[in-house]
Order: structure tokens, then C-alpha cells, then sequence
């Protein structure tokens, strides 16, 4: 039942010659009940997201299909879905061109910066062959750094990972893969950022803590 589908493609691939299609990820959809915490973390923060890393060519990961790659554009999504769940989550954020130095953190009234960067970003895409149709399936990758500076410097600093699937069944053609893309990107952006959030908004947390315990700590 596997040989039909695969021998169609392999035709069509040896018709064709190597194939490219560019391939922009939708945004995800974020809820507040996708967070730890639904509430907003008092304070106001400086926040600056890496970009520019996260466009990538995805690649098959077998020989069905193999002629084709899909250059990838992540970035557009993940940023505008990072600054909706930043804004979202805590109480008042202003996003900044660059990374802040200590002394304008203090300057400008900011209790920290939340730094997100960017890191590695991998996507493949493969074939689950059927009679006459096939189920096109994509995996995708991701990985960053949150660290919070504070008018001290860094006062920490962890990890964000996401990770997602997507399918697509397709008749006798490698193009819809893209879409078996789009969905896996969207699910791993997704899960980066609420990653990336929680983390953020847990080391925020403990340096309060800190700064509180630090504060009410008799002077020697």
C-alpha cells in the first residue's frame, strides 16, 4: 500500500527536478490559561526580543520528497506573538530597540529588563505514505534565553524550549508540506513563548523575593 504513493512522488520529483516553496508561519492564537499564572506581575519592565535568527530553510528528513525545501520565515510570527503575551502578562512593559544598560534601567523607572534570545531553530518534514494519498507530517525545534536585568545587572537567568507537530495529507505532491510547516511552527512558537513567559515571570518573582528578604534583613 506504501509503494504507490512513494513511486508517484519519486515521478513527479524526477519530472520536476528540485522544488522550493517559502513558507510564512501563522502567529498562534495564546490564552491566558496557557500561563502558570493568569494574573499580571506588578511592576514595569523594559523588554527586548532578539530577532532576525528564526527564518530557516525546513528540510526532508527521508528520501520521498528529499528535491524539496521550504524556506521558512518564523520570525514575523513569533515576534508579534511574543509582544502580545509580554503586554499581556505583565502589568506595564515597554518594548525596546536594544538591550538596556543598568543605569538607564534605573533612569527610566524600569524595576528590570526581560531579555529574551534568540537561540537554535531546526524543521524537518517527512512522508507517511498511503495507497493514492499520504499524510505529510513537519516537526519543528526551538530554543532561547530569558534573563532579567536589574539597575544591579543580571539578576537571572534560564532557558525557553518549544516544540511542535503538524500534518497535512496530500495526493501525489511534496507541496503541501508547507502546510504540515505552518502548523508545526505555529505549535512550537506557541510553546516557546509561554515557555519564555513563564520564565520570565517566575525570575521576576524571585528577585522580588530577593530584594524583599535582602531589605528586611537586619544591617550588622
Amino acid at each position: 500500500m506504501k509503494i504507490s504513493f512513494h513511486y508517484a512522488v519519486v515521478m513527479m520529483a524526477s519530472l520536476l527536478g528540485a522544488c522550493s516553496a517559502n513558507v510564512s508561519v501563522s502567529a498562534p492564537q495564546i490564552s491566558p490559561t496557557d500561563f502558570a499564572s493568569q494574573s499580571k506581575t506588578p511592576g514595569k519592565y523594559a523588554v527586548w526580543l532578539q530577532s532576525g535568527a528564526w527564518v530557516s530553510t525546513v528540510e526532508a528528513k527521508g528520501h520521498t520528497c528529499s528535491a524539496w525545501t521550504f524556506p521558512t520565515d518564523f520570525e514575523q510570527a513569533y515576534q508579534q506573538a511574543a509582544q502580545t503575551a509580554f503586554a499581556s502578562s505583565f502589568q506595564e512593559v515597554t518594548f525596546t530597540p536594544k538591550t538596556l544598560q543598568p543605569a538607564e534601567i534605573e533612569a527610566q523607572n524600569f524595576d528590570a529588563q526581560i531579555i529574551v534570545y534568540e537561540g537554535n531553530i531546526k524543521g524537518v518534514f517527512g512522508v507517511i505514505p498511503g495507497f493514492w494519498t499520504g499524510t505529510l507530517e513537519s516537526e519543528v525545534g526551538m530554543d532561547g534565553i530569558v534573563a532579567v536585568i536589574g539597575p544591579e545587572g543580571l539578576q537571572s537567568q534560564g532557558s525557553a524550549k518549544g516544540h511542535g507537530y503538524g500534518t497535512k495529507e496530500a495526493v501525489m505532491g511534496c507541496d503541501a508540506a508547507a502546510d504540515a510547516i505552518i502548523k508545526a511552527g505555529s505549535a512550537a512558537i506557541k510553546d516557546f513563548v509561554v515557555d519564555a513567559v513563564n520564565a520570565a515571570k517566575l525570575n521576576v518573582m524571585e528577585v522580588k523575593m530577593k530584594t524583599q528578604m535582602q531589605a528586611a534583613a537586619p544591617s550588622s
